[in-house]
């Protein structure tokens, strides 16, 4: 998929994203700079993926997406097995995953990490991983990439997030069928948007309030 996002660097370990050394918030960072999710909820996000358990499932299944072989460790073969037969049973093919790049919405960036992206009956649909809990700032955040990934004739963002679906697929350890735990919401692109000027905001005047006696 061609699409236009800026080049960018990414510090895994801090979660960080940088365009010639200037940050870019992460698309999870900015619902809390938002005040929209506690820190320590978003924590737990990245926390989730970073784990050996998530780290390992999430790898599994892209290679899965990527049409690779190879071998599954004990520990996450239930959750490996959730997602392949999650996908064939909504005959679903990954056309991107594990892709990141540089949104933007109302002329500000963010960065942003979409699990997989693919169709599900002829829909477009952004899918969101988890292997724990579903929160309702999941759909927040599947608004940032539904908003933010390029289209090839969609040229708004709000145009973009109007013709994607959104989902986060629940792994199950015991390998049986995946969740699905769909977010419709109109308002979500909204509430994202605005919680995106706010988290611009804080980091263009933050020096002002640090440097205060």
């Amino acid at each position: 998929m061609n699409q236009a996002s800026a080049a960018f660097s990414f510090d895994a370990e801090e979660h960080r994203y940088t365009i010639a050394g200037r940050e870019i918030p992460a698309c999870s960072h900015v619902l809390s700079d938002g005040g929209l999710v506690n820190f320590q909820f978003v924590r737990e996000d990245v926390l989730e993926r970073k784990s050996e358990l998530g780290r390992e499932a999430h790898k599994a299944c892209h290679l899965y997406n990527q049409g690779k072989k190879f071998t599954c460790d004990d520990q996450i073969r239930g959750y490996f097995h959730s997602w392949t037969e999650w996908c064939e049973r909504m005959q679903f093919r990954a056309e991107l995953s594990e892709y990141q790049m540089i949104g933007k919405v109302n002329e500000m960036e963010y960065g942003m990490q979409i699990d997989c992206m693919g169709q599900i009956r002829a829909e477009e649909t952004i899918v969101e991983l988890k292997i724990g809990a579903v929160l309702p700032h999941h759909g927040l955040q599947l608004a940032g990439y539904a908003a933010g990934l390029y289209h090839p004739t969609l040229k708004t963002p709000l145009g973009r997030f109007r013709q994607r679906k959104r989902i986060v697929v629940r792994l199950q350890e015991d390998g049986t069928l995946a969740k699905i735990h769909r977010f419709e919401a109109m308002s979500d692109f909204d509430v994202f948007a605005a919680a995106l000027f706010v988290s611009h905001w804080r980091k263009q005047n933050i020096k002002s309030y640090k440097e205060k006696p």
